[in-house]
């Protein structure tokens, strides 16, 4: 059984949740504020935000020396207050403000759903129990995928419960906002342990690498002793 995969699968689900959410449900959200045709314009600057976020993504990571757990959980870290101040103010943002909020949330969605599949393969690569075998490694990625989607697809059905939850209480989408909040906190606490091994590993990661060298190439033979 290789490790954090189950982990992976579920954190990924998390993300893909956050992004079918805001995808789906903007023009929704913004149809209470705005005409229909205008919610959508206004909402596909969340897509645009999207494009260049792996981009600045992995441009990031290059920053970090390729700490892709890190950049995702950098840019989730910044994507919570943000959906906080949509829970807390929606009615009342600005529409300048509120166009560049989405581009934004875009970018920091968009990018951590690019390469947190680079961050699974970087991962599992390492693993003992691949060995090299790019069949079962891609094999194990689209199974991380596809899980990630099943996920996600069971998040959206809590929406509209969420939804009413809030029309009762007279707070319309708040409660939805908040549980963006938490997948996106317990999707990031899932990669808790890719994280701490970007962050802590590395000596442990260099130690491994000489005794792999040695043992794979020419030890070094003592001068004294004899043939």
């Amino acid at each position: 059984m290789l490790p954090n995969v189950l982990n992976y699968a579920i954190a990924f689900g998390f993300f893909k949740l956050v992004n079918y959410a805001m995808f789906f449900q903007l023009p929704v959200i913004l149809s209470s504020h705005f005409s229909p045709s205008t919610s959508n314009i206004i909402s596909s600057l969340y897509s645009v935000g999207m494009m260049p976020g792996g981009v600045v993504c992995g441009w990031v990571s290059d920053l970090y020396g390729g700490k892709r757990a890190c950049v995702i959980a950098t840019f989730m870290g910044i994507l919570c207050p943000l959906l906080l101040i949509f829970a807390l103010y929606m009615d009342v943002i600005p529409v300048t403000l509120l166009l560049a909020l989405l581009a934004l949330m875009g970018c920091l969605v968009g990018g951590p759903n690019n390469i947190i599949t680079s961050a699974v393969a970087a991962d599992l690569a390492d693993d003992p129990s691949i060995k090299g075998n790019n069949k079962a490694l891609g094999t194990v990625t689209g199974i991380i995928n596809g899980s990630g989607s099943v996920t996600a697809a069971l998040g959206q059905l809590a929406i509209p419960i969420l939804y009413n939850w809030g029309k009762e209480a007279e707070v319309g989408y708040r409660y939805v906002w908040y549980f963006l909040i938490v997948c996106t906190i317990v999707g990031t606490s899932l990669l808790g342990s890719r994280i701490t091994k970007e962050l802590y590993g590395d000596a442990e990661g260099a130690s491994l690498l000489n005794q792999t060298q040695r043992r794979g190439g020419y030890e070094s033979i003592s001068t004294n002793e004899k043939v």
